[in-house]
């Protein structure tokens, strides 16, 4: 669940730069080449970050509705956002349920 919580922060970043960044750079000044340099970074991040999503999904077991916030959220500016306080409340379950000896889907 590490791997997803830096790998969203990361990927939520780089969508933040190519969309506040990146755009502007194309739109207003005229330089084309902003928007491949950001736009192929971010694509890259979000490949893998589908990558360890899915990952995660099937090692815990994960619903359908966390899977799906996840990827909606990953598509909005500062989604990152929600999908770390995702992240944060369950591995507090994952925690507090390692304690009790018991596990339960999130």
């Amino acid at each position: 669940m590490k791997k997803l919580a830096i790998i969203s922060l990361i990927e939520g970043i780089s969508l933040i730069i190519l969309v506040f960044i990146g755009m502007p750079l194309k739109y207003i000044w005229g330089y084309k080449i902003a928007t491949m340099i950001f736009g192929s970074i971010h694509g890259v991040l979000w490949l893998i970050f589908l990558f360890i999503l899915y990952k995660v999904r099937k090692e815990y077991n994960l619903d359908n509705s966390f899977t799906v916030k996840m990827l909606v959220f990953s598509v909005i500016p500062f989604g990152l956002i929600p999908m770390e306080k995702m992240i944060r409340d369950f591995n507090g379950k994952i925690d507090k349920n390692q304690k009790e000896g018991e596990f339960i889907n999130a």
